[in-house]
């Protein structure tokens, strides 16, 4: 794509979403919207195919900045199995042709992502919101990736001990070693977790008073059950742990630490998932994303490519200028229509044009 401003314009169903995703995926290496790589794939591509032949999909880009550029591709072999989806995709990972993990290329295109799919943010269950974070978080800090990673890791593997304890097939004192692990971690997350949101609100909020009424103020929170939250510290995480222990045990399940938190939205004190409308909940993940945008500028000294599918939708002409003289600024944005009637002149001149059609591209 060239930079500054481009409109990719298509009829639904015709591949825009899809493009953008993908370019997205080469920022983070997996994708926002499915939970395994198999769901990437479209069955049929796999199923035409004889049961003992592979195949595979691939996504690939040049990324380009002061240093250079980088080739870089992620790879999914496909292979038929047993599952009810008849086959199974296995990811890799290349860069400059040399295979990698895909921690190695997180973090080397910068971008930013708006869709529709993200007012589930406001509307969705905590676990979009903790994953957001933890995306998002992971893009520019080490520390806290393996954190994550280890938490994972280690929820899971005390969950299985607390099974073993209600069944009577292991003892408490088994405990501590994972009781340790997650509050080392534990303590990591939510620090972070806090100052992000903090900063998030903070870089927000010059946006959304320039989108929103002047009435109307946004405000963001971080939610924890445990009593910690706002003065978190290994000893008292595991303090929290021990008195939780009998409800764990009974259920098999770890019931505090960041796994459970959430992210609270809220206009004019009030939360946004129960009282705000549509359009207040659109203007404040917008608000979000330039947040975000403006937050990964500062970790990575380079301006992210801004992505927005289908923006302009289900806002008036006002907030669409506005939307327009905010993302001018970036280097690189690239924003997809089906109304091109809703997007204003100032950014459609000034814009490379492109159509998509079956997912297939052409300059308009």
């Amino acid at each position: 794509m060239p930079l500054g401003t481009t409109l990719i314009q298509g009829a639904n169903g015709h591949g825009k979403s899809n493009l953008l995703e993908a370019i997205y995926m080469m920022s983070i290496a997996k994708s926002t919207k499915v939970s395994t790589d198999r769901e990437l794939i479209n069955n049929l591509s796999v199923m035409q195919l004889p049961l003992e032949k592979l195949t595979y999909s691939k996504i690939a880009c040049v990324a380009e900045d002061q240093k250079g550029s980088e080739n870089l591709e992620i790879h999914y072999r496909c292979q038929s199995s047993g599952n009810p989806h008849g086959f199974t995709a296995q990811k890799f990972i290349r860069i400059n042709g040399t295979p990698k993990k895909p921690s190695d290329l997180v973090g080397i295109v910068n971008a930013v992502l708006f869709s529709v799919s993200d007012l589930d943010l406001i509307y969705g269950s905590p676990s979009i919101r903790r994953r957001y974070l933890d995306i998002l978080l992971s893009q520019i800090d080490r520390e806290y990736l393996t954190s994550i990673q280890q938490y994972q890791k280690a929820n899971t593997q005390r969950n299985h001990l607390l099974k073993l304890i209600r069944d009577r097939a292991a003892s408490t004192e088994e405990l501590k070693y994972w009781d340790e692990l997650l509050a080392k971690n534990a303590v990591i997350l939510t620090t972070k977790r806090r100052t992000a949101i903090k900063t998030l609100e903070e870089s927000s909020l010059p946006f959304h008073s320039s989108m929103a009424s002047d009435s109307e103020t946004l405000t963001m929170h971080y939610l924890s059950p445990a009593d910690f939250a706002k003065n978190i510290s290994i000893d008292k995480f595991i303090y929290e742990l021990e008195g939780s222990r009998k409800k764990d045990i009974a259920q098999g399940s770890t019931n505090i630490g960041p796994h459970r938190d959430d992210l609270l939205f809220k206009i004019n004190e009030m939360d946004a998932s129960k009282y705000a409308s549509r359009g207040q909940s659109r203007t404040a993940i917008l608000a979000l994303k330039m947040a975000e945008s403006e937050f990964l500028y500062r970790h990575r000294k380079t301006k992210p490519v801004l992505l927005l599918d289908d923006v302009m939708s289900e806002l008036d002409q006002t907030r669409r200028e506005q939307i327009v003289d905010h993302i001018k600024h970036p280097d690189q944005v690239i924003v997809t229509t089906a109304e091109p009637s809703n997007i204003p002149r100032s950014f459609t001149n000034d814009s490379n044009r492109l159509e998509i059609t079956n997912g297939s591209i052409k300059m308009n």
